[in-house]
């Protein structure tokens, strides 16, 4: 399902440059400069999450006191201070209900004044506004009947809302965050109850729990490509002992990166968010475990990931959507990136090393970013994911005979080797590449770099049906070599190829081009 959420006169965004974005499952990125207003964006979730939790409902949402339910000390704070107006939140949904009539789109309109009343302001619809909501609406199970007649299809307003505050903060300055200390830092529990909930899930009489304990433990494992990797409690609860490679540290004794990849994972797998928002997942670690670490940590949330980044890198090669944000005269301004006035320039206020200078022995092009996350997993079983870089070649835009140039650009990331791997798109054994493909292949054999079209038709095409099934459910099915994802019922979103691609084996794609392919990367 898609939404759009508009938020009006929250901090830095007025009701003349309100934000807007799309909320679906996967990643989303938030990039720009310091003090562009990205960070503002996850907090608003944190912030208003009791609200939205409590009074989404349309029977509990008319002029009620909200005060207490507001996450901020100074909850002033939380209106924009370029005028007096209320902050507004608006929903739209274009989601059909089964069985009646439905009137979509449709919008809900939530307003908070600055008294703090908060209140479902309207529904709008193509063909009428509703603003007495009391008295013209009753809630029958999944619909609002208006004046009698079953129109709008409500339920999945109030899900997304309430699992957007269903929810996981994590802000920045992660380094502060000490696991001794009695302090949580916003969503992240730490000191002694934490403690005490990890030696509970680790030993306790949950197997849920247990197995969720052991999942984190062979994650973190694999990602710093330990020989043993085991957490315990220390024997008087403040902190955690830690066995790496058979020695014995204490937490406060390794690098910052090992804890927090600790304490985020181990929190994630305690609250099982539906999403989780993190400012800066860059921060404390080196540039080849950065998306290892974000897609490890999408994988413990149950819709997808919202991430503010300074690394137009990272945004690229991880997140399904991608939206800049600028700061002018104090206002914040949000747009799709490539709808950007000036990107070059945009792109070169921000740091661009998640591209540039990381020392990855070689750089592997695929198609778009569901295959970088997909490719990961594969190149994960044979630990190779930390040295190639990973670029989107978005889609079919750069798979043609006239990206020369564009290729050349890429060329100058410092790698020792080139690798281009693409969708064949063949709907037959016999079928032949299209032109703009064969094209492009040829323009990579003249530039060196090694470039190998798929025999079966995409990536979706390797994914087997046991882990399709184990991710969905048994009314799922693998595809055949050359069928369409779109053309079978049901068919799952590319974007969730990654989570398919995590539940299998290497020795499923084993006798196959991919796993040739793959393992002849150097």
């Amino acid at each position: 399902m898609q939404f759009e959420i508009e938020i009006k006169n929250y901090r830095c965004f007025s009701d003349e440059k309100p934000a807007k974005f799309i909320v679906q499952p996967g990643f989303t990125a938030f990039v720009g400069v310091n003090n562009s207003g990205k960070s503002a964006l996850l907090r608003f979730f944190y912030e208003l999450r009791h609200i939205l939790i409590n009074y989404a409902n349309v029977a509990v949402s008319v002029n009620t006191n909200v005060e207490q339910h507001i996450m901020l000390k100074d909850r002033q704070q939380i209106f924009c201070n370029k005028n007096d107006r209320a902050l507004t939140l608006s929903i739209t949904s274009h989601e059909r209900g089964m069985g009646g009539p439905s009137l979509h789109p449709f919008t809900c309109y939530y307003v908070l004044e600055k008294n703090y009343v908060w209140r479902l302001e309207r529904i709008q619809t193509p063909s009428l506004e509703i603003t007495n909501i009391e008295d013209d609406f009753k809630y029958n199970g999944d619909y609002l009947n208006y004046r009698g007649n079953t129109g709008i299809y409500i339920q999945p307003v109030w899900t997304i809302l309430k699992n957007l505050a269903n929810s996981l903060y994590i802000g920045p300055f992660r380094n502060a965050i000490n696991v001794g200390s009695n302090d949580d830092y916003y969503d992240i529990q730490t000191g002694e109850a934490f403690i005490k909930k990890w030696r509970s899930m680790k030993t306790g009489d949950n197997v849920s729990q247990n197995e969720a304990a052991l999942r984190l433990t062979k994650d973190i494992k694999r990602i710093f490509d330990f020989e043993q990797f085991e957490i315990n409690p220390s024997d008087d609860s403040k902190t955690l002992q830690l066995f790496i490679n058979e020695k014995s540290y204490i937490l406060n004794e390794v690098g910052a990166g090992l804890t927090q990849f600790i304490l985020l994972l181990a929190n994630a797998s305690i609250i099982n968010p539906a999403y989780i928002f993190i400012d800066e997942p860059e921060l404390n670690l080196h540039p080849s475990l950065q998306l290892d670490f974000l897609t490890t940590l999408g994988s413990y949330a149950r819709e997808g990931v919202f991430f503010a980044t300074h690394n137009i890198g990272l945004a690229r090669s991880s997140a399904d959507r991608i939206y800049g944000l600028r700061l002018k005269k104090s206002i914040s301004e949000i747009q799709p990136l490539e709808l950007m006035p000036r990107l070059t320039e945009f792109v070169g206020e921000l740091s661009y090393s998640g591209y540039r200078d990381l020392g990855y022995n070689s750089v592997l092009l695929v198609e778009g970013v569901t295959d970088i996350k997909t490719v990961q997993q594969f190149l994960r079983m044979i630990k190779k994911d930390h040295n190639i870089l990973l670029i989107p070649l978005g889609g079919g835009s750069l798979i043609n005979a006239d990206r020369e140039q564009e290729l050349e650009e890429l060329k100058r990331i410092p790698a020792a080797n080139f690798y281009a791997l693409i969708d064949s798109e063949r709907a037959s054994e016999t079928a032949s590449l299209s032109p703009d493909r064969q094209g492009f292949c040829e323009v990579c054999k003249r530039l060196g770099i090694s470039c190998h079209s798929l025999e079966r038709r995409a990536m979706e095409n390797y994914l087997t049906e046991p882990a399709i099934q184990a991710e969905n459910d048994t009314t799922y099915h693998a595809l055949g070599a050359y069928e369409k994802l779109n053309a079978v019922d049901p068919s799952w979103g590319k974007n969730a190829n990654w989570r398919i691609a995590r539940r299998m084996q290497f020795s499923d794609i084993e006798a196959t081009d991919l796993e040739e392919f793959l393992r002849s990367i150097q």
